[in-house]
């Protein structure tokens, strides 16, 4: 959310620069077009509260950047190896696996505010990252090699029989802070073990049975 503001806060003050030179028409024509993405971004905020509140859709939490270096340490990705962010935000995860390697990386994200973002941040970093305005329980996700979550536990329940009966066998997965009811986790790691309840704190990993 932060850089739609900061963005819209360039704009007002172009805006008002352009009254202050006498360039009216332009300043009004911007004046509009601001008005407009705000009112655009507070219907999307509002059907975002209601999947949140209502759906029990995860709310955009990013995964911290400690969380990011833990995963890429404990981990080496294969080349050529699908990588599925379900739920990605702004695809910071995805941004940090693919620089410097040769892996598919997709993620799926049904916020539209945070899905621009992350095509905005892609084109700034020049990352091969592929980004899907998708629900990820339509996804299909039998090719994937790595999968990595951090939702509420509501859409963790949901989320595993989907991924025991779709994915191909030795995938891996990587749940941020919430585990599955009944998959048994191949390895938990603890960044803190003082935080244990925190978020972006743990780390679950699975392995799909061969």
């Amino acid at each position: 959310m932060i850089l739609p503001f900061s963005l819209i806060l360039i704009l007002i003050a172009a805006a008002l620069i352009l009254m202050q030179l006498g360039f009216l028409k332009i300043a009004l024509v911007l004046s509009i077009f601001i008005v407009s993405v705000l009112f655009l971004i507070f219907i999307l905020t509002v059907l975002e509260a209601y999947r949140v509140i209502f759906l029990g859709n995860a709310p955009y939490v990013g995964t911290s950047p400690k969380i990011i270096r833990k995963i890429l340490a404990e981990i080496k990705f294969e080349d050529n190896a699908l990588v599925c962010e379900l739920g990605c935000g702004n695809a910071k995860f995805l941004r940090a696996i693919a620089k410097g390697r040769k892996v598919r990386a997709i993620g799926y994200e049904y916020s539209l505010i945070v899905y621009l973002q992350a095509i905005f941040f892609n084109l700034l970093a020049n990352r091969k990252v592929q980004i899907c305005f998708q629900d990820f329980f339509k996804a299909n996700l039998s090719q994937a090699d790595y999968v990595f979550c951090f939702l509420m536990p509501e859409e963790m329940a949901r989320l595993e029989n989907k991924l025991i009966s779709e994915l191909k066998p030795n995938a891996l997965v990587i749940s941020n802070s919430f585990p599955f009811k009944k998959w048994q986790p191949e390895k938990v790691i603890d960044l803190d073990k003082n935080k244990k309840n925190c978020l972006n704190n743990r780390l679950y990993f699975y392995r799909q049975k061969l």
